[in-house]
């Protein structure tokens, strides 16, 4: 609600206050420093604050200067810096964020939840630029959505960027051969998906490893295009799809110019995996490689109600209305209450573009039951039970259901409810894929600007 203009004078009264509270919960000994682009919370005794600050400026400066705008882009007011008097404090604040995450393990975390901000624990000066600086650099993309291995080798290479010639990371034969031999044995599973960055033994060292190589790789040959694919890269496919778009070859081939020969395809390691996948896909339109991914999950959890759910709402948006009826109904014997495989059985048999497909009266029984399922609270469900009444020519309860449904939804949601009650008062049922006319702006100009379906 503040005016652009005054933005950044709120955001650093709403910093302020916020550092004031915490330096009161912290017994009042600690002090700010505020630079360009960061702002240095530390206790009062801590004695090289300026040294820090500026080291981790002249390596942000490198940051943006390699990500351009994406790493300035929806940041709010200085990059907020925490740094804890001892590691006992630092895990009392870090906890809440991550039970893990105030661990011994742990140098310094980049928290994503609220306003994006940066906790250290204390260590000596040299392990704290570096770790300061790797953590500036998550803040920098945590608008986006990477998979873990891109940002962790981006994150890495930039902690570098600071450091002396001889500090830097420099690879040499054996421990090429050490990297690759561990891979070849292990599969790239771990480390396209993230897992091998949070466990507790070599995987976790090696997957940094090798996230850094493979970034050092797409820089040495795809430099130009390096910001578009980071702007791409999605963690839902571990970024195959933008590898693919902006560099013309999936991640397989991108590891193997490092591993040499070997199956390195980005496959899900588990159910949840495949349908995260699965949706993205989904929302590309690629309906074959969305099902084959959702095949898959149902595969790996032949008794899961949700997953069947998943499968059919693929379907249907496919325009397989068949299948989709025989998913929903799967879901609904293996959960009974499954108000959303409800919903969705109830709204293809409202509103698919086939006559042979509809059936009003099992429309209104199935929305019926999702609407006592979920007690009336979802927009959607009711939406449907209006949606199946206006299939059987009751548009007054059809109106009066997509009624509550525009009030409890927001947004785009809530104008498409609008739109089919204008619809349903022509005396017309919805059918998909039509979309809603626009709103007509009074009652008279309402059979003339709703055309029949």
């Amino acid at each position: 609600h503040v005016p652009p203009a005054e933005r950044p004078q709120a955001w650093t009264t709403a910093i302020d206050q916020w550092l004031d509270a915490l330096d009161q919960a912290l017994g009042g000994n600690n002090r700010a420093m505020l630079s360009k682009n960061l702002l240095l919370f530390a206790p009062g005794k801590f004695g090289h604050m300026e040294q820090l600050i500026d080291f981790a400026e002249a390596g942000l400066a490198e940051i943006m200067n390699s990500l351009g705008n994406l790493a300035t882009e929806r940041r709010h007011g200085p990059i907020v810096v925490l740094l804890f008097a001892d590691i006992a404090t630092y895990g009392r604040y870090t906890a809440p964020f991550d039970p893990e995450a105030g661990s011994v393990q742990s140098g310094g975390m980049c928290f994503r939840e609220g306003f994006v901000h940066i906790a250290l624990r204390p260590a000596p000066l040299e392990a704290l630029q570096r770790t300061m600086l790797h953590e500036i650099t998550h803040a920098c993309l945590s608008h986006l959505d990477l998979p873990l291995w891109l940002e962790e080798g981006i994150a890495q290479m930039a902690e570098e960027a600071a450091l002396a010639d001889w500090a830097r990371f420099k690879l040499n034969s054996e421990e090429a051969t050490e990297i690759k031999k561990f891979w070849r044995e292990h599969g790239l599973s771990a480390f396209w998906w993230g897992q091998g960055f949070f466990a507790l033994d070599g995987l976790q060292s090696f997957s940094y490893r090798l996230a850094e190589v493979l970034f050092r790789v797409i820089v040495s040959n795809h430099k130009k295009r390096l910001t578009k694919f980071v702007r791409r890269a999605s963690a839902d496919d571990a970024g195959d799809s933008a590898a693919r778009d902006v560099f013309g070859v999936g991640l397989a081939s991108l590891a193997g110019q490092f591993l040499g020969p070997g199956n390195w395809d980005p496959v899900p390691p588990d159910a949840p995996y495949y349908v995260r996948r699965g949706l993205f896909f989904l929302g590309r339109k690629q309906f074959d490689r969305a099902l084959g991914d959702f095949d898959q999950a149902i595969q790996l959890e032949p008794l899961s109600s949700d997953l069947y759910t998943e499968r059919g709402s693929a379907h249907s948006e496919a325009g397989n209305y068949a299948g989709a009826a025989a998913d929903f109904k799967q879901a609904i014997e293996l959960d009974p209450r499954n108000f959303t495989a409800h919903n969705n059985l109830a709204w293809n048999l409202a509103t698919a573009p086939e006559d042979q497909w509809r059936d009003g009266n099992k429309a209104i029984e199935h929305s019926t039951k999702a609407c006592e399922l979920c007690d009336y609270s979802q927009w959607y469900c009711l939406g449907t039970l209006g949606a199946a009444y206006a299939e059987v020519g009751d548009f007054e309860e059809a109106q009066r259901w997509t009624e509550e449904a525009a009030r409890l939804a927001s947004g785009d949601e809530a104008a498409d409810c609008r739109k089919r009650v204008w619809l349903y008062k022509t005396g017309q049922p919805y059918r998909i894929p039509t979309t809603p006319p626009d709103l007509p702006e009074s009652d008279e100009q309402l059979t003339s600007t709703v055309e029949p379906t």
